[in-house]
């Protein structure tokens, strides 16, 4: 069983294709990676683009630890990580562009709770 739902995942992003996935995600995080700098954050992203991946690591704005806010995102359904204190985001196909400001508007409220 395992198995057979291993092949019906990799046949669903081979049929996507792998390059297609990978240009969707930067745009993605080419859309979230301002608007996050805009708020006070600053970003881990290399800036050579042919060395970027599809994460984005952040450092929160003073005044504000990334688990904490992971645990205020995650309440409000939006999911990302933290590990070694930084706030990660690592979209994948699924996510739309339009998320970027659902994002946003959550942290805008998140950051001004102080």
């Amino acid at each position: 069983l395992g198995f057979a739902a291993l092949e019906a995942g990799l046949d669903l992003i081979l049929s996507l294709g792998v390059p297609q996935i990978f240009e969707h995600v930067t745009a993605y995080l080419d859309a979230l990676e301002p608007q996050l700098l805009a708020r006070g954050f600053k970003s881990l992203r290399g800036k050579d683009e042919s060395a970027r991946s599809g994460i984005l690591s952040l450092v929160p704005p003073a005044g504000h630890d990334a688990a904490s806010l992971r645990a205020k995102l995650l309440a409000r359904g939006i999911v990302c990580g933290t590990p070694d204190g930084l706030l990660r985001f690592s979209p994948h196909w699924p996510n739309a562009l339009s998320e970027v400001a659902l994002i946003t508007a959550e942290l805008d409220a998140l950051l001004a709770q102080r």
